[in-house]
Formats: structure tokens, sequence, C-alpha cells
């Protein structure tokens, strides 16, 4: 068996009621706290550019036995980025090769850009996409779930939590507790919600949220690096009044002295890894014993392959692993279940809401979402059966 055709299309979804669950990013803004470029800390300097849709690269790669394997870059802006380092650097490496060969192809595409310091962005981010397809591939080969082919499905249903609530400031705080609710009644038992701003103001949402949902639903704080190392401190302090399950980015990713005394320092459980990339990368923070959680990207930090080397590499040290899973499609949230599925140390994995057109509205079958819980199929491969016109129209 060889691949025959390596396909890379852009792809650009609306968000189910036209506007995401969490803020579209720009230039700065000026808000409550003044000019955000005078304000300290600079959290201008965390604000990483969104679209105001779903954006991705999808990867669809055939052999010439005519078996079809899908795959997804997380790329939520400039995704012809990613489609040219696919079709121009990896494609030329892939095409004519047997799809089986996952762990030699991977060496490959990462050594295509290895010595030139390209360790992670949108080349990892590409080869994760190719990665995930060549799983689907052999999964569909040989008529087993990814999962199986990972070592042997350990649960039949992953946990999962409602991904993200917007920061207070977008929706007033009534608003927040709203869509909390509305969440629980959806069978979620836990969420996240973006957070960022002064402790003390962070502290008093908290406080609100805690009393509206009671003491067993679930709350993980999200502040995407906007705390300096002081600041972080006296933040989680106050979260750990609240029964927070982990503070996640509190520090800039750069930042990996402040993270071990950190999270040395706090009760509540330090979260990260969803911009980190390879099983170094996070070694490096586990070796300094920087993370109570790990959090790899499977659309990012370099397929399922790597996320799954991730995770073994995190048990060895007794930390736990729960799958990042940001703005995407069906194919990002199947392959992220089916590699939770197989996991040894998986606590929880993330499952964006607001995301429908993207995620069951590509599929012919929806996800089996209940009791917050999603069953992992059986089917070969990812598991699922992409509906190929629903989801090119979406393409750019």
């Amino acid at each position: 068996m060889q691949i025959k055709t390596i396909e890379s299309f852009v792809v650009r979804i609306p968000f189910d009621d036209d506007r995401p669950f969490t803020e579209s990013i720009g230039a700065p803004k000026a808000g409550a706290n003044g000019d955000p470029m005078k304000t300290y800390p600079p959290v201008w300097r965390t604000k990483a550019v969104y679209t105001d849709m779903i954006e991705a690269v999808i990867v669809r790669i055939e052999t010439d036995n005519g078996i079809v394997g899908w795959g997804e870059c997380h790329t939520p802006v400039a995704g012809e980025i990613t489609k040219a380092v696919i079709d121009q650097l990896l494609a030329p490496v892939v095409v004519g090769a047997d799809p089986r060969d996952i762990h030699p192809l991977w060496e490959k595409m990462y050594a295509t850009m290895r010595v030139r310091g390209q360790f992670g962005g949108y080349h990892l981010e590409a080869m994760s996409g190719v990665d995930i397809a060549l799983w689907d591939i052999l999964g569909k080969a040989v008529n087993a779930p990814i999962s199986k082919l990972l070592g042997g499905k350990i649960r039949d249903r992953v946990p999962v939590y409602a991904s993200c609530l917007p920061a207070v400031g977008e929706d007033g705080i009534d608003d927040i507790v709203s869509r909390a609710h509305a969440l629980i009644e959806q069978g979620f038992g836990a969420f996240k919600i973006k957070l960022g701003g002064k402790p003390e103001t962070d502290g008093e949402v908290l406080a609100r949220l805690r009393s509206a949902v009671g003491k067993h639903i679930g709350i993980a704080v999200y502040v995407n690096g906007a705390y300096d190392f002081a600041i972080a401190r006296r933040a989680g302090k106050l979260f750990q009044e609240f029964g927070v399950l982990w503070l996640e980015d509190p520090l800039a990713p750069e930042n990996l002295r402040d993270y071990a005394p950190l999270a040395k320092f706090l009760d509540v459980a330090i979260a990260g890894g969803g911009s980190l990339n390879t099983r170094w990368q996070f070694n490096e923070y586990l070796a300094h014993a920087a993370f109570d959680l790990v959090q790899p990207d499977v659309s990012r930090a370099g397929g399922i392959s790597e996320c799954r080397r991730i995770a073994m590499l995190a048990d060895t040290y007794g930390v736990p692993f729960a799958p990042h899973v940001s703005r995407g499609t069906a194919i990002y949230m199947a392959a992220s279940f089916q590699w939770a599925a197989s996991g040894t140390n998986l606590m929880t994995c993330e499952y964006p809401v607001d995301q429908n057109r993207a995620g069951d509205g590509i599929l012919k079958q929806p996800f089996e979402f209940a009791d917050g819980f999603v069953t992992v199929s059986d089917a070969p491969g990812l598991g699922i059966e992409i509906n190929e016109d629903a989801l090119m129209q979406w393409v750019s």
C-alpha cells in the first residue's frame, strides 16, 4: 500500500450563534483598566490573533487502494501558511510511502526543519494533520479504531468538560452564571472559564459561580499567561478557596523558571501545554516539576504519535494528561477522543461548545454525549464518517 495523494484545505466555519464563545482578539483594546499598553501586567503581550470563525486546515490522504484518511491541523489564523507547509514541504516526503510506516514518516517530516530550529508552530501543526490522517488510514486498513492500535481501549467513554465560558466583560456575570447553568443542564459536570484580570475581580467571579452551581460541579480556570509570578501566587491562593480543578497557563509559556516554584507554592493544580510542542518541550516542564497536569494538543503538538508519547512521558512522572481541544472540527475532536480512550493517566478531555456546525455538522453520525462523557466509537480509524459535502462547503 502506498500514499497516492495528499490534499490540504483551509476551512472557515461560523460558530453556532455566529460569534465565538471566547473573545476574538485583534489589536490591543482599552478596557476597564484603561489603555492596555500602559497597564501591568502587560496583557497585550499574550493576546493572540484570532478570526471570528472556526478556522482549520484539513488533510485528506488517499492510498493507491482507495483508503482515505482524514487529519486536522489546529490553525486558528492564517491557515494558508500551514497549507503551504503541507503542500510544498511534507507532501514530497510522504507521497509514495507506505502509510503504515507512521513512526518513520513522523521522523522524516520532523527532520525536514529540525536543524533549522523549527520545533513548533506551523511546521508541527502541519505534521499533526498528516500524522492523524495516517493513523486513520491504518485503522481503516486493519478494520480497528485508533484506540485499539495504540495498545487497547482502556475506557469506552471519555470524561469531558465544557470549554469555554468567556471572560466577564464580554458578558456580565449574570450571563456567565446563566451559561454555566445551561451547560450543567446539557449534562456537563465540569466547565472551564477564561479569567486573567485582577485576582480580586477574578475571585469575585469564581465566588459567584461556585455559589450558583454548587460544590459538586468542577470549575477549571484558564488565564492565557496573563499573570506574573507574584500575581499568579495571589490569584492561585484565592482560587483554592473555591475548589478550582486547575489553573491553566497562569504564566507566559517561556517562563519555565517561575512555573516550578508556583506549582510548589500552590495547592491548586498548575496545568499547561496547549502552547507547547513535542516530548522534549514537555520534558523540560515535567523534569522541573512545573506542571501538575499536562494538556498536549493533538492537532498542534505533533499528532497522535507525539501526543501519545507525551502522555506516557507524563505518566512516568506521575502526572495526568487532559487533551487540549480548541477551535476546530470533528476530526480534531475524534482524534483527541481516540487517544484519550487509550491513555492510562487520562484525567479528562476538553470538549468545545458552540461548535456544532464544525463538529456534528460535518459528520454522518454525531458524537454520543451524555452525562459528562463522550462514547468512543469502535468504527475503524478515527471512528467517524465525514460528510464530505458538508465539510467542503466551508473550504476557503
